[in-house]
This record gives C-alpha cells, sequence and structure tokens, in this order.
C-alpha cells in the first residue's frame, strides 16, 4: 500500500493520504530550538534540551495518535462548520489533506469547503522562535467569514514533571495575555517564560487548556472553535495553552496570510520577535536562509547512480538523518521523549564519523565534549551531559530547579569498571581520524583537553589512552572483556569476552597507527603495530569456529554463537567486524561473510542474530529475555546492516553489497507501508524479524546509528569515495550490471567531478584514474580552493 511520494525536486516527502499506520514524523531546528512533528502537525518543542526544557507538551503512545501539536483551526462563522488545516485533529475526509515534510521544515495543507489553507511549520537558522505560516485562500465563488483558531499545549519544561508530578505542573505556572501576546510563567524557575504571539491584533484568546478544549472534549472539538470564540481565559496555575483567535473576511480568489510565533522568553522577547516576522518578508526571507542552510550541505556530495532509491537517500534523506542524530543526539523522537539527556558516548562517536564534510563545527564540538567525557584510565562515560565538563561553564549559577541539569556527583559519575561499556571510547579514534582527513586539521591532535576526572592531555595522548585501556581489558584468552555491554547493550557477559569488541580494538588501532605515521611518531608506530598483532593472533586464535566467528565467552567460559548452538548460532556483528576490521584473512572473510548471507539475510534486511533466543540465560544477558524477532533478539537491527555493506565491499562483491543495501533501504518500501509501517524516507533502529509475527514492520525511526553508517558504508566503500590522511582515495565496489556512476564532491574549498565507467563490467578493481587529464597513480592529493577538478575512473 502506498500513502506518499518522494518529491526530489524539492527534497520534500509527499504524504497523500494522512491516515498511515504510525507517526511519520520531521525535525525543525538546526541550532538550539527543536520541534519533532508528525504528519499532522502533532507533536512538540524543546529549547537545547527535550528533557529540562520543553516548550510544549506531548502524550508519547497515545491513542489517538501524536497529540497534542501545532495545531491550526479554521470555522466557516455562517455554518458553524470547522476543520483544522492538517488532517488531524479534527479529520475531515482524507481526500481533502496533504503532508509536505521537507528539509527542517513541514508543510500541512487542506482544500475543504472550499477554502484552500497551508500551514508551514519551521525554526528560523538564526531565530529561537517556531513560526507557523498560515496562507488561507477563498476558492469559492462567495464571500466567506472565516475564523482562524491556533492551538498549542505548554509544557512545564521538565517531562518528568509534565507526566508525574502534577502538584508541580498544576500550581506553579501561569499565563497571562497582553499586547496580543500569551505569556506562560512558569513561576517556579526564575526567569523562565515562553510566549505565544502572532501578526494580528486577536478577536479573542485563551491561555487554559481546559477552557478552550472544553470538558468532555478533545483536540477533534475544542469548545471555542465550535462556538466561534474563545474565553479569555488565564489565571495561575491549571493547565495552559497557546490560542489566538482572529476573524477574517475573504472575498473570491481572496487569500490572506497569518503568522503565529511560538517561542522561548518572556512578553519583551515575544514582542521583538512579533515585530520582526509582523513583516511578511521577514518570514519569507527566514525561509529562504532555511533552504539555503540545506542546500549548502548537500552541495557538498551529489551521486548520480542506476539506483533511484540510493540517488534519492543520499542525495537528500540519508545524510538529513545523520545530520539530525548529531545536532540533536539520541533522546528526542516519539520514542524517546526525552526521559534521557545527555551525549551517548558510542552513538555520537559513531555519528560524527559520517558526517564531517557536512557540518564541521558541529563535529568538532562533539569531539571535543567526548574526550572531556573520557576518564584518565581510557574509557568513556556511556551517558553523560557535555556541560559538566565544560570548563566555561563552570561557573554557571546553581539554581535548584527542575530545569537546570544537577551539578553530577563525579565519585558516582566517574563509574568504575563494572559500569562500563566495553566499546564505547574505541569509537573515537576513527572519528578524530575521519574528521582530521576531511579538514585537514591535523593541529587538533596537539591540542589539550581535560579528562572528565581531573588533569588534561593531547587529543593524540586521549586516543592512545583508549587503545591501552582496550589492551588491558582482556580476559584469559586475550579478547577484550565485554564489561557491562559492549555494543550490544542486551548483552551483558559480566566478566566475559567480547568478540566484537576486539576486532572494533584491531580497527581502532589501524585507525591510530595510519595518524601516527602521518603525524611522524615512529615510536608509537611500532609499540602500537605490535599491539595490533598481539589483537589480531588473539582474535585468530580464539574466534573462529570453522565457517564463522563466534560472538563471545560468557563469565563461564561457554562460547556464544558456534555451530553447536542451538540459538543464536550465527551473529552479524562479530563476522562482519573481522572482515570491517581487516582481522580476517581472505579464505575466512568468504566463509564468514556467506553465512552471513545464508543465516541472516531476508528481503528486509540482515537480521542481528539467529536464531532467536527462545530461553532465558543470564551468562549471555538481556538479550535472552526479548521476545524472539524484536530488536536485540533476531529482528533486523538497522544499524549493524551496513558493516556488511563494508564487508562485502572489501571482498570485492558488489553484487552482494547492492543486495544487502537494497533490503534495508527505507525508499525500497515505499509502496509496502501495511508491512513496514513506518516512514519511507527514515531509517529504522529496527525491523521486525522472520521470527515474529510482524516480520518486516519498522520501528524507532529517525534517532539511530544507522543513518550515518548507512551513508558511511554507501558513500565511503560502495561508490568508495574516501579520505586518507594526504589524499582522495576512489575505490567503489559496485554491482556488475552498472556502467558506472557521477558524484560531485566538495572537499577543503575544490570541487571535484568524479566520472566512474566500468567498461568490463567488474565488481571492484581500479584501471586508471585520472585528474584534469593527467594519470594518478595513488590518493588524489587536495587541490587549490575555488578550483574546479575533473576526476575519470575507469574500473577494470
Amino acid at each position: 500500500m502506498k500513502y506518499g511520494y518522494f518529491d526530489n525536486e524539492n527534497r520534500e516527502y509527499v504524504i497523500e493520504r494522512p491516515d498511515v499506520p504510525a507517526s511519520w514524523t520531521n525535525y525543525l531546528g538546526v541550532k538550539d530550538m527543536c520541534a519533532v512533528i508528525s504528519h499532522n502537525a502533532g507533536g512538540y518543542l524543546f529549547y537545547k534540551s527535550a528533557q529540562h526544557h520543553r516548550i510544549t507538551r506531548f502524550r508519547p503512545n497515545g491513542v489517538p495518535l501524536d497529540r497534542p501539536g501545532h495545531y491550526v483551526y479554521l470555522r466557516d462563522d455562517e455554518t458553524g462548520d470547522y476543520w483544522s488545516v492538517s488532517w488531524q485533529p479534527v479529520a475531515k475526509d482524507l481526500k481533502y489533506f496533504q503532508c509536505r515534510h521537507g528539509l527542517s521544515y513541514s508543510k500541512f495543507s487542506s482544500t475543504y469547503g472550499g477554502i484552500g489553507a497551508e500551514q508551514t511549520l519551521f525554526i528560523p537558522v538564526e531565530d529561537d522562535v517556531e513560526l507557523w505560516d498560515v496562507k488561507i485562500k477563498n476558492n469559492s465563488d462567495r464571500k466567506r467569514n472565516l475564523s482562524i483558531f491556533s492551538y498549542c499545549e505548554f509544557s512545564f519544561n521538565e517531562i518528568e514533571i509534565d507526566n508525574q508530578n502534577h502538584q508541580m505542573s498544576l500550581y506553579c505556572a501561569g499565563s497571562n495575555y497582553g499586547d496580543g501576546i500569551i505569556e506562560y510563567d512558569l513561576f517556579y524557575v526564575p526567569g523562565a517564560y515562553h510566549y505565544f504571539a502572532s501578526n494580528f491584533e486577536p478577536d479573542s484568546f485563551d491561555c487554559l487548556r481546559d477552557k478552550f478544549i472544553g470538558n468532555y472534549r478533545t483536540e477533534t472539538n475544542p469548545a471555542a472553535v465550535e462556538l466561534g470564540q474563545c474565553g479569555g481565559s488565564s489565571e495561575l496555575g491549571g493547565n495552559h495553552c497557546g490560542s489566538l483567535h482572529k476573524r477574517i473576511i475573504l472575498e473570491p480568489g481572496e487569500e490572506t496570510r497569518i503568522v503565529y510565533m511560538l517561542g522561548e522568553g518572556n512578553r519583551d522577547c515575544g514582542r521583538i520577535i512579533k515585530q520582526k516576522y509582523s513583516n511578511i518578508e521577514n518570514v519569507d526571507k527566514a525561509f529562504t536562509e532555511l533552504k539555503k542552510y540545506w542546500d549548502r550541505k548537500l552541495k557538498i556530495l551529489q551521486v548520480h547512480t542506476p539506483n533511484e532509491g540510493m540517488d534519492t537517500m543520499l542525495n537528500t534523506w540519508n545524510l538529513y538523518q545523520a545530520e539530525t542524530n548529531v545536532v540533536w543526539s539520541r533522546f528526542a523522537s516519539f520514542i524517546e521523549v526525552g526521559g534521557r539527556t545527555g551525549l551517548g558516548y558510542r552513538d555520537t562517536a559513531q555519528d560524527v564519523m559520517c558526517i564531517p564534510h557536512s557540518n564541521p563545527a558541529k563535529c568538532r564540538q562533539r569531539i571535543i565534549e567526548l574526550l572531556r567525557g573520557q576518564v584518565n584510565m581510557g574509557y568513556g562515560l556511556h551517558l553523560f551531559d557535555p556541560d559538566w565538563f565544560d570548563p566555561e561553564k563552570k561557573n554557571k549559577p546553581k539554581i535548584k530547579s527542575p530545569t537546570i541539569v544537577p551539578e553530577p556527583d563525579l565519585s558516582n559519575m566517574i563509574h568504575g569498571l563494572k559500569d562500563t561499556c566495553s566499546d564505547d571510547a574505541l569509537w573515537l579514534v576513527p572519528a578524530i581520524c575521519e574528521y582530521i582527513k576531511e579538514t585537514g586539521e591535523a593541529v587538533l591532535l596537539d591540542e589539550r583537553v581535560t579528562f572528565a576526572d581531573g588533569g588534561e592531555a593531547t587529543v593524540y595522548e586521549h586516543m592512545k589512552r583508549i587503545l591501552d585501556f582496550s589492551a588491558q581489558q582482556v580476559g584469559a584468552t586475550g579478547i577484550c572483556k565485554g564489561l557491562r555491554a559492549d555494543w550490544n547493550d542486551c548483552l551483558n557477559l559480566g566478566g566475559g569476552e567480547s568478540a566484537m569488541v576486539s576486532f572494533l580494538h584491531y580497527w581502532a588501532l589501524q585507525a591510530f597507527l595510519e595518524a601516527a605515521r602521518f603525524a611522524g611518531r615512529q615510536e608509537d608506530v611500532q609499540k602500537y603495530g605490535t599491539m595490533a598483532d598481539k589483537v589480531r593472533n588473539s582474535c585468530e586464535k580464539e574466534l573462529w569456529d570453522g565457517q564463522w566467528y563466534i560472538r563471545g565467552i560468557t563469565a563461564k567460559g561457554d562460547k556464544i554463537g558456534t555451530k553447536e548452538s542451538r540459538e543464536g548460532k550465527v551473529h552479524l556483528e562479530s563476522n562482519a567486524w573481522a572482515v570491517v576490521s581487516g582481522v580476517a584473512g581472505k579464505e575466512r572473510a568468504l566463509s564468514c561473510m556467506d553465512a552471513v548471507d545464508e543465516y541472516l539475510y531476508s528481503d528486509f534486511g540482515i537480521h542481528l542474530n539467529s536464531p532467536s533466543f527462545t530461553q532465558p540465560d543470564d551468562d549471555i544477558g538481556f538479550i535472552t529475555r526479548v521476545y524472539r524477532g524484536i530488536k536485540e533478539n533476531g529482528a533486523i537491527f538497522s544499524h549493524p546492516n551496513p558493516w556488511a555493506w563494508v564487508a562485502e565491499c572489501k571482498l570485492g562483491r558488489g553484487d552482494r553489497a547492492m543486495k544487502f543495501y537494497n533490503a534495508l533501504l527505507p525508499y525500497n518500501q515505499n509502496d509496502m507501508i501495511e508491512i513496514r509501517e513506518a516512514e519511507p524516507y527514515s531509517y529504522c533502529q529496527f525491523i521486525m524479524g522472520r521470527d515474529h509475527t510482524a516480520h518486516g514492520r519498522a520501528r524507532h525511526p529517525w534517532l539511530t546509528g544507522s543513518a550515518g553508517w548507512a551513508y558511511f558504508a554507501a558513500t565511503r566503500y560502495m561508490l568508495g569515495i574516501r579520505l586518507t590522511f594526504d589524499g582522495m582515495v576512489i575505490d567503489p565496489c559496485i554491482p556488475e550490471s552498472w556502467e558506472g556512476f557521477q558524484a560531485d564532491r566538495s572537499w577543503r574549498g575544490a570541487e571535484y567531478r568524479i566520472s566512474v565507467r566500468n567498461p568490463g563490467r567488474v565488481q571492484k578493481g581500479i584501471k586508471y584514474i585520472k585528474l584534469n587529464g593527467r594519470l594518478i597513480e595513488d590518493a588524489i592529493p587536495p587541490q587549490p580552493e575555488g578550483t574546479v577538478n575533473m576526476v575519470e575512473v575507469i574500473m577494470g
């Protein structure tokens, strides 16, 4: 079943049927303010922190879906008929409504009752305010008397207080109206306000949710809209909303434009924003700047391949999702609704590794924050607030309030090994290297950064501490300990050993050795080269099971993922990483990836393990207590799928890499939404596995490492455009059927027009490369800023 289509020209996804089976969301905002908005204008707004600084409320996991939201109602004042510009919450006939999700904006349109209406939600790049740009046109042949109502429900700021502590939320906040602006005062929090304004003088208003909606009603049939008049409600305490009502008269063919403004700050802040955006030219200018913001990012890499779905995702949606993860981390969605905050160590490190070309400033910021979240011993704090270790914010005022993140108890936060995830910091080593390769900022290696538990060292020394920590934390066989967990949070080996972490250790060592050679640190090249050899020897001796690599060893010495295993026989993480890391020799690499294809592949992607666990076994971990076919236990966990694409590219099997890629590609599931359910423009965290009755159903979109890794694997390895410390390497691994592809890449101020031709129909291999007509034997060196360079690649 199909609910919409990709509009590549406008870089929008068009939802023609808004009764999709799950919320299809979008992210508005690129700096400090963010709105998570559904296809029906449901969702919430926050400033910097989804947990500690909410502006509007949201009821997660509710029925109906996605409420409350940022709604605009229209009413025919002659007949009393009313509707919302978005299909929900009033829900008139579906045929009158459409939604377009774009890059940091969403447009809702209706053509009901002879009235055309469009509501565009977006947050300007330079202002912390959500604008509701509403256009209304009379398409009928008679004069129309209409009323327009806005609606949003204010949050108490702290998500836990909104949902749990009504003693606070109902009695320690108030609202008032003046100068056409609703001010919401969080009295308990000194200086904390939200405002709601518009570009008109309201005919009526409501600040109280219960008065606007009325008793025994919902957002579907609010009393104020039904009556055609707000009641002018406001008071200290209670539940608060933003509703500004305006009556308008439109002649046939006449159009008007209304702008609502929802923001952070008191009435004085609201006045400034009201004055600015009451000028429609400033609204248009802000929207144009937002478009240019994304155009600049996307232009850095554009591809043209025989795979239309790959082009659509890589040129727009995949990078957009990966950027969203770097900016907003993991805790602001309809699944993670703000109950946690801060940076996940492993998640953030992988995210920044994947997009240093499109957002180098934010990636650098995240790298420094992660380094500050590392302890002297070498491991990273699994989840932390970067403000805790920012020296510039050490002297910030300590206000005891629910909206200020509490000062941490470092004796508790700098946790022991039993609470440490063994993989976390290892991801940061390649992330730092990718950033330097992209930007050329080699001086970063010598920049001094503090540790979470005191002291400081250079970035280069931080990297060494990470590698040394993993070298020290090994079990009896020489394989890295799993500690609390490795990448798979549900594989809790409790003193056992993790195959994946040893492979990851080897991979990080290879990245570091490349950096050490580049920096001329020969002593470290020798030391860490010896360490890498030791890791590889241990892996090959202890982890090979005859056809594939095992997943780990329990604290009791039992091996996980062997040919004798009845459940969890083959695991994706260990086998893909054996190849990606470079540990596996050619014969073993081919064998283990053949096992992945045989045991784990499906038309919806690659399963994490198979068969699923059915019997609880706490020696293995919580994975055995997850229902089979869901999440970590036998689902198609999207995040590690791209690892298999990289592995197959390293083996030169472009056909299989593309088979794996196409299976997970959301674009390819656009016409089977009755199975997928989730949005087809976003990678999801997981897809129900074949051991579950809902095989193929996708869940937890947007904030998942799947986005960055899908982009990284497809561009760096399938299309083969990747960087070294010295230059650009082009080494594609593509299907035999491809005649070639084109790519435009910006790098360090120069443009590269790359044309790849495949006359011999090979899957991998380069016959020659020419740069501006001259043969290049090694990597393409950086070219002068401002130049446009022609790169001809002939495979063979």
